[in-house]
């Protein structure tokens, strides 16, 4: 039955074919009546008896045949359509309300039932409004989505996600709702805010502990290092007069400033200095760090590109740390380019807030260093500490904003710093 009930589907395909076929049977059926009834019935009859019986005899041909070829095959493909749609709505995970334009449920599927905590046959005819207060009376736009809140027969309340759109039918005006439970949704975001929070709370608890042993050994390592750079710059311009080589102490100096660094960068990122906030425009920013890097990018033939906006865009921080990040950022590039290559910086506005585009084109972020882009000692640069791109990201949630870093489709990398203008927080 199937298979030749999808076979007739095709053959009615569409209207034009249906009405040929129609004609065609009409046709045959007035032509084998018009042959056959004069050598049944002689012409005694007369010419009115004649056409009635002519007319009966189509009538009665042409409707049996037309039931076989046309309206029985269409009306089992009505119903077989129709229980497909019903064991689809049926068996749908969300659930499927139709309702008037007076707003009383007409049909609701097993899914729908479940959502509400009422039985489907309860629902019929019931006030949607009954079972999800705050429902529009009226929607002046559809498809409609919202969020609202269903009553259960126990008095619970499931937040849920409504979609509507207008159910087609040409005789009556129905409506479609789709709800979607949002339960499990929610308590997973609450859960991850939950994790969220307590991963920022262990983080601020580790950094706590870390200041105070940054402190303790800066204070242990500072003192001795600045005793033996003394002594080391007294000796060298001692050897130095005395005509003996000085480029092993010149080595040990160099090491001395490198600890020096690494000592300072981490009191950086463990205890950073009170920021001193006031609106200024980004653009001073990103004027004082390509000054800086001017001279280093002709030295490596790194090609400068800067898009700047000429309207002011007014940000309310600490100057002198946006400096710092974007200073960081861009050596951090130049590192990744030793030879030639093209450093980006895009500013541009969106919205109430300023985004800054760094890219380079170097060889980009390895895969496994993607997701520790900014965890603390965790780097690939020789001699490197590791906390540059922390310090960078702190800079950044202190002024409310975003840093992030992603490899770029053309080659290379690329930083954003999205951060809000002035008074849109």
């Amino acid at each position: 039955m199937p298979n030749r009930v999808s076979n007739v589907s095709h053959l009615l395909g569409s209207p034009v074919r249906i009405l040929a076929i129609v004609l065609a049977v009409v046709f045959t059926v007035e032509a084998a009546v018009m042959f056959v009834l004069p050598l049944v019935f002689p012409d005694s009859l007369g010419d009115f008896p004649t056409a009635i019986l002519d007319a009966m005899l189509l009538t009665s041909l042409c409707a049996p045949v037309l039931w076989w070829v046309i309206i029985g095959p269409l009306r089992r493909l009505a119903i077989q359509e129709h229980q497909r749609s019903e064991t689809i709505v049926a068996g749908a995970s969300e659930g499927i309300l139709t309702f008037d334009r007076a707003g009383e449920v007409v049909s609701c599927n097993q899914a729908g039932s479940a959502i509400l905590g009422l039985p489907a046959e309860s629902l019929v005819r019931q006030p949607i409004r009954r079972v999800i207060p705050g429902f529009p009376r009226s929607f002046a736009s559809l498809p409609g989505e919202f969020r609202l809140e269903a009553i259960r027969t126990d008095g619970a309340k499931t937040p849920v996600q409504v979609s509507v759109s207008e159910y087609p039918l040409e005789t009556d005006e129905l409506f479609i709702a789709i709800i979607r439970d949002l339960t499990v949704a929610e308590q997973a975001e609450r859960e991850r805010i939950t994790m969220a929070r307590e991963t920022e709370a262990l983080r601020a608890q580790q950094m706590a502990t870390l200041a105070q042993l940054a402190t303790g050994v800066a204070h242990e390592i500072r003192n001795p290092l600045t005793s033996i750079k003394m002594l080391i710059q007294v000796n060298r311009s001692k050897f130095a007069d005395e005509g003996l080589p000085t480029d092993d102490l010149e080595l040990v100096e160099q090491e001395i400033r490198r600890i020096e660094r690494s000592v300072n960068s981490l009191l950086d990122y463990a205890r950073p200095e009170k920021d001193e906030f006031r609106e200024f425009p980004i653009q001073d920013a990103v004027r004082r760090t390509m000054q800086l890097i001017e001279g280093r990018c002709k030295s490596q033939l790194v090609e400068l590109q800067v898009v700047v906006p000429d309207q002011a865009l007014m940000i309310f921080g600490d100057a002198a740390k946006i400096h710092q990040l974007l200073l960081n950022l861009c050596l951090n590039a130049l590192d990744a380019m030793p030879r030639r290559g093209t450093l980006e910086l895009t500013v541009r506005s969106e919205g109430d807030e300023v985004e800054l585009a760094l890219s380079d084109t170097g060889a980009g972020i390895s895969e496994d260093m993607l997701g520790k882009l900014f965890t603390p000692f965790v780097t690939t640069k020789v001699g490197g500490v590791g906390l540059g791109l922390g310090i960078c990201r702190q800079i950044a949630q202190s002024h409310q904003g975003r840093l992030n870093g992603t490899n770029r489709a053309c080659g290379g990398a690329q930083f954003s710093l999205i951060l809000p203008l002035a008074g849109s927080r």
